[in-house]
């Protein structure tokens, strides 16, 4: 492989398409190359990581990784053994070298460098039977019983009232204007955003801003003019972005949780098929169940307590930037987002691993780029059919 085939494969692989042939080629270079060689690739991926929107920052876990992996070169070589960094300066230096480079980094621990060597499974055999995502429209039901399907092509005005509009703008994004007048009866909402649908974006008539992930359902009024505004996610997650107002004060009743808003950014998780529910928060302050959270805490709230911990903001926002980020999470988690993502249903095929995937894949990708991403770890493989996949073990 010389130097113009290494930034070829390079450009694939941030992208996530390329194929067995192209990777073993890669692997074998890596294999071969002198540390000078390694170091220039790394400095060439970096550029083209950050370029396709793969630069990110990576955790203790994946750092140790990286750590033996390089350890693994290395003595492979019976070179001396040069740490990532010596001491906080060194670390914080190097730490975007560290963050771009990881998922190459990756294939080097001893035991993914061992499993790239055994039979496995052809992966274009997931592309086809693809699933593609945003197979479902969203839902708003009016208070005045109308039911609204948004079509992604649809923009305009949805509907009118004595003192409201509904407006439609830029594909998946709604909009409420409201008189001036006092409204005496509150009118409420309710938008659901199915599984295989796409997140919506919500405005308020206070200007609040509101992103509700698939498979979840929001109720909420279409006029916010009196002394409080109150909400409910009735199911799944949604980020808030609240307008504060000390007259009148948000909050939002959600699966076990009544959070508050004092002037705040937060997520809200609420999955009926997840072990907990989770409010994380981005910035200002919120109350859960009468604790208070700063930025950086989130509330995990469980059939029996009420745990605050620190998040990996992230990771929690992840999917309304548009991207699947696990970080350390099992085959099963992961499953578990990807089953509301793409609407599939799941099934597993004898003993599945618990170990941590780390994994960073845009969502708008068809569901065989995230499988074969997955496949790469070496642990499991995947089966598609029509809606079904299939995990097993390749262990």
């Amino acid at each position: 492989m010389n130097e113009q085939e290494l930034q070829q494969f390079l450009e694939k692989l941030a992208t996530g398409v390329y194929t067995n042939e192209e990777y073993q080629v890669f692997v074998d270079w890596v294999e071969n190359c002198s540390r000078e060689e390694y170091e220039a690739m790394l400095v060439y991926w970096e550029q083209v990581a950050e370029a396709n929107g793969n630069y990110d920052s990576v955790d203790q876990g994946l750092i140790a990784k990286i750590e033996q992996g390089l350890d693994w070169i290395d003595e492979k070589r019976n070179a001396p053994i040069i740490p990532l960094y010596r001491g906080a300066d060194k670390r914080r230096s190097l730490w975007p070298r560290i963050a771009a480079a990881a998922s190459v980094l990756l294939i080097l621990s001893a035991g993914a460098y061992l499993a790239l060597h055994k039979k496995q499974p052809a992966s274009n055999e997931l592309s086809k039977n693809d699933i593609a995502p945003f197979s479902k429209q969203a839902i708003l039901k009016t208070g005045y019983g109308k039911t609204l399907v948004l079509d992604s092509n649809r923009n305009g005005l949805l509907a009118q009232y004595a003192h409201t509009r509904i407006q439609k703008s830029g594909g998946e994004q709604i909009a409420y204007a409201y008189s001036s007048e006092t409204v005496e009866q509150v009118v409420y909402d309710t938008l659901q955003v199915p599984a295989g649908g796409k997140p919506y974006h919500l405005k308020f008539t206070d200007g609040s801003a509101i992103i509700v992930n698939v498979a979840s359902a929001l109720r909420f009024p279409e006029n916010f003019n009196g002394s409080k505004r109150e909400a409910e996610l009735i199911s799944g997650e949604a980020y808030f972005t609240i307008v504060h107002n000390i007259k009148s004060p948000f909050t939002l009743r959600a699966k076990g949780q009544l959070i508050e808003d004092i002037g705040t950014e937060f997520n809200v998780n609420t999955y009926t098929d997840e072990p907990d529910s989770r409010t994380t928060l981005v910035a200002g302050a919120v109350r859960v169940n009468a604790k208070t959270l700063v930025p950086g805490q989130q509330a995990i709230i469980t059939s029996t307590s009420l745990i605050i911990a620190a998040a990996d903001i992230d990771q929690t926002t992840a999917w309304k930037n548009g991207y699947f980020r696990f970080n350390g999470e099992n085959i099963q988690t992961i499953m578990r987002e990807l089953s509301r993502w793409y609407n599939i249903e799941v099934k597993y095929d004898g003993k599945i691993s618990t170990e941590g995937y780390y994994v960073k894949v845009s969502r708008s990708k068809n569901i065989s780029e995230v499988l074969k991403a997955l496949e790469r770890t070496n642990s499991v493989y995947f089966k598609i059919e029509g809606r079904r996949v299939t995990v097993s073990s390749k262990k």
